[in-house]
């Protein structure tokens, strides 16, 4: 008689997830907010509470903690507890939080502050985060949840921008009001940390159909000199690029920090336009006007009175439509895009490529800085991302980025007598050789419609160098 043997195989098949998923939950109203001092009273969550949100996304600095005795940290979350309009909110509809600088326990910190470790068991006890969970061994805060079946289903991602993150670079000459730092040119430093990175990598792939991006930081505006990521311009282009290749469709950031609100919007070359909706603060916005500040991606301002952002979704629409709001503290609407979903998905924008950083003498581009080398001669290292020419072919164009009336571009022009010295040199097709290759380009800068341009007569002012890694 033989014996049969019965082999089970179990598959153990590792899908990238969120921590958690609440099938159940449809999110239709996304509330979020950032910047309330615990000392100051906070009538705005009466507002919150009224628009009926699903969920409440705390941005950061939800107290102003900035100390390294844990003691006092606890008080400061103690008070923030005790305030009625919190104690509302948190009966109304679940907390998701990352923190900023000031609840993590030092202005403008990162990596480099020593109770971190403590400060995140804190932040966790406050938040409700049972002692077991694999958050309280992880380093850093991020964390990442999904909500509605998968036809309605929204990923909500919260990004940890202070626990890895590196020093920042000081601007070498102060302007009072402006802010004190300016794009570092260091390509070691970093935002997120490896790990984070990873996790984020993974995050991306989930299947949703929203997903709100959470930094505490501002990810589109770029032109101030205070936080942002642009601070470490690798690291932004690495996001963007990330979400690119990737194909995670659907995104909007929420961002808060600046004691301002704004919605900031540009084409990343993500595929599709990429929101920043920035509520800040809950109690620490200017109550007076005060002059904007410059932000070429700006599409609409609140810059002075405390607020609170909405995100609400129409699922019952065949095209569903997002509605990005800022709320003042009497619920009033003071900002609103209506953004259709077909909109946030790769493909809606035809350009294809990241645009990279632009570099004058070695440092990143901005408004101020091109204003300070105008009519001088420079030296620019850029990406070339797009190419054109006139139509007797007299002059051709080499763009930083895929739109060329974007503010954003940079356009080297080569005259006629700098083709025929590159032609001369070998390259005949000046066009089909420099596209796609970084190129640095000695010339006086200079402006055309409002961008700013080099001129090339000499072939042996431009050359083409390795990519920055």
């Amino acid at each position: 008689m033989k014996t049969c043997r019965l082999v089970v195989w179990i598959v153990l098949v590792v899908v990238p997830s969120s921590a958690f998923t609440d099938d159940k939950l449809i999110l239709t109203r996304i509330a979020f907010g950032s910047c309330a001092r615990q000392d100051k009273p906070q009538p705005i969550w009466d507002a919150v509470v009224a628009a009926r949100p699903d969920i409440y996304l705390s941005l950061g600095d939800n107290i102003y903690g900035d100390t390294e005795d844990m003691a006092v940290m606890k008080k400061k979350y103690d008070q923030l507890a005790a305030i009625k309009g919190w104690q509302k909110l948190k009966a109304t509809c679940p907390i998701l939080a990352t923190w900023d600088d000031h609840d993590y326990g030092v202005n403008d910190g990162g990596a480099d502050y020593p109770k971190k470790d403590e400060s995140q068991q804190l932040f966790l006890d406050f938040f409700g985060i049972a002692k077991d969970s694999p958050r309280r061994t992880q380093k850093g805060v991020y964390h990442a949840e999904t909500f509605g079946p998968p036809d309605k289903r929204v990923q909500v991602i919260l990004l940890d921008t202070r626990y890895f993150r590196s020093s920042l670079q000081k601007r070498a000459k102060k302007v009072l009001g402006e802010g004190p730092y300016e794009p570092s040119s260091d390509t070691k430093a970093t935002m997120l940390g490896d790990a984070q990175w990873q996790w984020l990598e993974q995050q991306l792939k989930v299947p949703a159909k929203v997903r709100i991006l959470v930094s505490s930081v501002q990810l589109v505006a770029q032109d101030h000199a205070w936080e942002k990521w642009l601070n470490f311009p690798h690291e932004r282009e690495r996001l963007y690029k990330l979400i690119k290749d990737t194909k995670a469709g659907g995104i909007v950031t929420v961002s808060g920090d600046r004691h301002l609100a704004e919605l900031s919007m540009m084409d990343a070359g993500v595929g599709y336009p990429l929101y920043d909706l920035t509520s800040s603060g809950l109690t620490e916005a200017s109550q007076k006007w005060r002059k904007h500040e410059v932000n070429r991606h700006r599409v609409a301002t609140m810059n002075h009175g405390n607020n609170f952002g909405l995100i609400t979704i129409d699922w019952s629409k065949t095209d569903p439509i997002l509605r990005l709001q800022i709320r003042d503290e009497e619920g009033e609407v003071t900002i609103q895009q209506k953004v259709p979903l077909s909109l946030l998905q790769p493909g809606a924008i035809k350009g294809k490529t990241i645009a990279g950083v632009v570099r004058l003498n070695g440092m990143v581009m901005t408004a101020d800085l091109v204003k300070q080398l105008l009519s001088k001669e420079v030296t620019l290292e850029m990406k070339v991302v797009a190419t054109g020419e006139t139509k007797k072919s007299d002059l051709i164009f080499l763009n930083s980025s895929a739109d060329r009336t974007s503010e954003d571009n940079f356009i080297v022009v080569l005259d006629k007598k700098a083709q025929t010295g590159l032609s001369k040199a070998g390259i005949a097709a000046p066009r089909s050789h420099f596209d796609g290759k970084t190129i640095r380009v000695v010339g006086t800068l200079g402006m055309y419609n409002g961008r700013p341009e080099i001129i090339v007569s000499d072939a042996a002012k431009i050359q083409t160098v390795k990519d920055s890694p």
